[in-house]
């Protein structure tokens, strides 16, 4: 038998924290292992069980962004996701940087965050709809000369690069392509600076553009 993926989940707010738990208890594909309220109970919890997801309030003390990029620094295996009643672009964005693979609005239906997390469990990204028009603007604004033609690509990168297109994770990166995280994260690195992207959420944005020539 399957067991269940290992889920912490840490918000200051004991009530919002509860209804958490009281819905991940409905799944039978995840299981809670601990939980608590800041950026240091996220990092403890993470080192000490070493979760499948890690579950984080964005304005927990001490900062769920800050907890998010240490704890994906750290053991960038466990995958995070963002719980918050922002829908800020720049906070979205500085999530995605800081190695969340998930964005979740307060207030989502129980149905709804039982599929984000395991969507995000099995290696994809979630972002909620609404945040969908606020990807598109980011699209928009990305200077046109990097969706004309990709540059030259190893056939590697270009592998990598479709992936990151797809919203995958690295380590649903390295599963298909048959590499480490470290080499996914070296290629993607390389990317970056070969699209002349800003962040990994622009360069998904540029690949989606320009899909039909890689």
């Amino acid at each position: 038998m399957v067991q269940p993926a290992s889920v912490i989940v840490v918000d200051d707010h004991a009530l919002f924290r509860m209804g958490v738990l009281q819905t991940i208890a409905l799944s039978t594909n995840l299981r809670v292992v601990a939980e608590g309220a800041s950026k240091q109970d996220a990092i403890d919890l993470a080192e000490r069980h070493r979760p499948a997801v890690a579950i984080l309030d964005i304005s927990m003390p001490g900062g769920g962004i800050e907890a998010a990029r240490e704890i994906h620094a750290r053991w960038p295996d466990v995958r995070i996701v963002m719980l918050t009643v922002s829908e800020d672009d720049s906070q979205v964005l500085e999530a995605l940087e800081a190695g969340a693979a998930g964005y979740i609005l307060k207030g989502v239906a129980a149905g709804e965050l039982l599929d984000a997390l395991t969507t995000v469990q099995r290696g994809n990204s979630y972002l909620a709809p609404t945040l969908g028009s606020r990807l598109f603007a980011t699209m928009r604004a990305v200077p046109a000369e990097n969706a004309n033609s990709p540059p030259d690509l190893s056939s590697k990168e270009r592998q990598v690069l479709l992936c990151v297109a797809r919203g995958m994770g690295n380590q649903a990166i390295a599963d298909l392509v048959g590499t480490s995280v470290r080499n996914v994260k070296f290629h993607v690195s390389k990317l970056l600076r070969k699209m002349n992207a800003k962040n990994r959420v622009e360069l998904a944005l540029v690949a989606q553009r320009m899909t039909g020539s890689l």
